[in-house]
């Protein structure tokens, strides 16, 4: 005697359903990269720099870049680091995802 397996017909439609939503949901976790912003230039003491920012204003990346470039001094709550003479970049700073730097000129 063999027993008989039937299929129900809801089952097809619940795994559609179920790749749909899987699809939906994964398609919304990716972002666009942008690049970062340029915020122009700026002179201190005498040297060029091209001061970039990254999720952050230029008007709040170029004093806070201004100040790190004169006196060393970060602004609360960044960590910067500087890099050797051999690169162009002179410093990077960031808090999180807010990035900005400086490029020698």
């Amino acid at each position: 005697m063999r027993a008989v397996v039937r299929r129900s017909a809801a089952v097809p439609a619940i795994l559609l359903t179920l790749l749909c939503l899987l699809l939906a949901t994964s398609a919304g976790a990716a972002q666009a990269i942008v690049p970062p912003q340029d915020c122009g230039m700026l002179t201190v003491d005498g040297r060029r720099y091209n001061i970039k920012a990254d999720q952050i204003r230029c008007s709040t990346a170029k004093p806070y870049a201004r100040r790190y470039l004169a006196s060393n001094r970060r602004p609360s709550g960044y960590r910067c680091q500087r890099y050797s003479s051999q690169t162009k970049l002179k410093f990077r700073c960031s808090r999180g995802i807010k990035v900005f730097f400086a490029i020698k000129r």
